[in-house]
């Protein structure tokens, strides 16, 4: 049988073949995955990757897409759009249960409505709990991982052994700054995240609402317009200041503002860069736009451009906040 008779089977009408990726980005750049299929609840994911498994091609979970710059080859095998939507409540606890593939956004005003607070420095970034739990997503000098209790994981089956859908403490994932041992898994068949038990605490709505606001109106002030991944680097941390506790919470180190990848990146006159349709914004340094029909070589040969000008004035190699995927 036909790998596209086969996944049709499993999948039904939720099965595409032939997807622009670029439509599913929001740098939006990227060519073609041979299947794309959207997963609306745990079970279709489940689904998904175990029919991926059983005729052996990759898989890839994604959310929205806000970190992942795909290939102008695509992607040979089975994306997964994650459009997950559960969240519960256990107040008595000041926890929740969501989905993965529940918004950011949505997460966090619905536990303000809740009277819960903790995730408000996340307010503005893009992506889903599980981007963000997968990377270690951060602002404002606090991390996710941080607020995280347990997450339920689908660990892949091997050698024709059925996956498992397990449970795991926040200190499985060796949660580092904008990285986790998730995250620094190599292949296209990695454990996926399902759902998370996120701690937050009761607090007065009207003081949710300050810090909110103070959060959102610092992000536009520094978040240029157009399409973009958001930060395209790390902040250049010193080696050993990765994880400073502070009251039994990881704590950013606070960096000077010249250690800053958009400082660097400013000082060494990257705003002046472009490659094809990418440019860097004007308006921060640490951004690159597709401002003209870009393609996923211009994004990345721009972001190389980026690193050898910092590399040359400061003799620090910038790293990557986003990741490639595909055929390069």
């Amino acid at each position: 049988m036909e790998k596209a008779d086969f996944l049709k089977g499993k999948l039904k009408e939720g099965l595409k073949e032939h997807e622009v990726m670029r439509n599913h980005t929001t740098m939006h750049v990227g060519g073609v995955a041979d299947f794309y299929f959207e997963a609306k609840t745990v079970d279709d994911i489940i689904r998904a990757v175990d029919a991926a498994i059983e005729i052996n091609i990759p898989y890839l979970v994604i959310g929205g897409g806000s970190n992942l710059i795909f290939s102008d080859f695509g992607f040979a095998g089975l994306v997964i759009r994650n459009l997950t939507t559960n969240i519960a409540f256990m107040m008595e606890k000041s926890q929740v249960i969501v989905d993965s593939g529940v918004n950011l956004q949505k997460l966090i005003l619905e536990s303000v409505s809740h009277n819960l607070a903790g995730l408000e420095f996340l307010f503005g970034v893009p992506g889903t709990v599980g981007g963000a739990i997968y990377g270690d997503a951060g602002a404002n000098g606090q991390s996710i991982g941080d607020y995280v209790k347990y997450v339920t994981l689908l660990i892949p089956g091997e050698n024709g052994e059925k996956s498992q859908v397990v449970q795991k403490s926040a200190e499985w994932f060796e949660f580092n700054y904008r990285s986790t041992k998730l995250k620094n898994m190599t292949g296209y068949k990695k454990p996926v995240i399902l759902s998370a038990r996120i701690q937050l605490a009761q607090s007065r709505q009207e003081e949710i609402m300050r810090r909110l606001n103070t959060y959102k109106n610092k992000r536009m002030a520094n978040y240029p317009e157009g399409f973009s991944s958001g930060s395209f680097f790390k902040n250049p941390i010193p080696e050993g200041l990765e994880n400073i506790v502070c009251s039994g919470r990881r704590t950013m180190p606070q960096l000077p503002k010249e250690r800053t990848a958009g400082y660097m990146l400013e000082k060494s006159g990257a705003k002046k860069l472009k490659s094809g349709g990418a440019k860097v914004s004007a308006k921060h340094a640490n951004f690159i736009i597709n401002s003209d029909d870009a393609k996923a070589q211009d994004v990345r040969q721009l972001a190389e451009q980026m690193r050898n000008v910092v590399r040359e004035k400061f003799q620090i190699t910038l790293e990557e906040e986003v990741e490639y995927v595909g055929q390069w």
